[in-house]
């Protein structure tokens, strides 16, 4: 099992300068590049405030020369909100960047403030997806491109280099539904459930990416991946208690941007759910047997989500490093 870490609990607090922010998590994640972790991961949000969302293509950029191999994910960026070109050619250049380390995962988004930024409604996700999807294959693959979609026309162009990692770089997609799952069996080769997915739900899900790969996609397993908070602590109580105000901002935050829609699995958006059933808490040990069962659950990989940071640039990289020794060794998480 591989696993890595996802940027967004380091923009926090954000009583820092923007600048102080991104120097502080560069420096974190340097650190860390050599510490056995898989990949690094930036999140996708428009106009977020009061929450902070640095863009992922220009900071994962910065990040390239200070990562070793560590791998460089999007996690995940919202499709439908841009033109395919702009993202074909983008994730283009960065794979270069990275000299063929990049992960681009894509989902379809949900707040309506960014959709409408966008000149879209719910119901142009779905289909804009697809479409820019379609669009960025044809692109990636060096063919002369006539387009005439939904949202997209094209007339006869070409993009100036192909990427790194060919024919494109690895593709996953965001899902917190059976649909979205199938969707993802379908169009790409890796699923990322979200990390407020019960486990249960992880599971159930699982079953279908790997069926739907079957009756639906290429035929070939593909890989499950799932976002999932982490909180350590010398206890479970001593964990949760640390967390506690990071979760109880974030669970604002999503049912403020109504995360939860219909057709989704019941996501984790309160303290009225056990945080063992949707979290990886605890103390060190008790984290490594919540992984192991992870694994048992059919999942290829973890993106961590650390609820539980202390403050300061150098106490988030012994944290790191504690996790790495005392967490991803004694699980045998493969590094990139």
């Amino acid at each position: 099992m591989q696993i890595g870490f996802h940027l967004t609990p380091f923009w926090s607090p954000t009583d820092r300068h923007p600048t102080a922010i991104i120097d502080e998590a560069i420096d974190v994640v340097r650190a860390a590049s050599t510490m056995g972790f898989a990949w690094v991961s930036i999140g996708h949000h428009w106009v977020s405030h009061p929450t902070v969302w640095p863009q992922p293509f220009p900071l994962l950029a910065r990040l390239a020369p200070e990562t070793g191999s560590l791998r460089l994910k999007t996690s995940m960026v919202l499709l439908p909100l841009l033109n395919p070109v702009d993202v074909a050619e983008n994730a283009a250049t960065l794979d270069h960047i990275t000299h063929g380390r990049l992960d681009l995962g894509v989902a379809i988004g949900y707040r309506e403030k960014e959709l409408e930024a966008a000149g879209l409604t719910r119901k142009d996700r779905v289909p804009k997806l697809e479409e820019a999807l379609d669009v960025m294959k044809r692109l990636w693959r060096g063919d002369e491109v006539t387009y005439d979609g939904g949202y997209t026309k094209l007339n006869a162009v070409r993009m100036g280099f192909k990427p790194c990692q060919l024919p494109h770089p690895p593709l996953e997609m965001g899902a917190q539904s059976v649909g979205a799952t199938r969707r993802a069996a379908r169009l790409v080769d890796a699923v990322f459930f979200g990390p407020q997915v019960a486990w249960a739900d992880v599971s159930r899900l699982v079953g279908v990416y790997r069926e739907a790969r079957k009756t639906e996609g290429p035929g070939t397993p593909g890989r499950a991946i799932a976002s999932r908070s982490m909180i350590v602590g010398p206890s479970k109580e001593a964990a949760r208690d640390a967390a506690k105000a990071y979760l109880e901002r974030t669970f604002a935050m999503y049912r403020g941007w109504e995360m939860q829609e219909p057709t989704m699995v019941p996501l984790q958006l309160g303290f009225d759910i056990d945080l063992d059933d949707w979290t990886i808490n605890g103390t060190p040990a008790q984290c490594v047997e919540t992984i192991a069962r992870a694994r048992e659950r059919g999942l290829d990989g973890i993106g961590l989500t650390i609820y539980s940071l202390p403050r300061g640039v150098q106490a988030r990289i012994d944290y790191l490093r504690m996790i790495a020794d005392e967490i991803l060794r004694p699980v045998g998480a493969r590094p990139a």
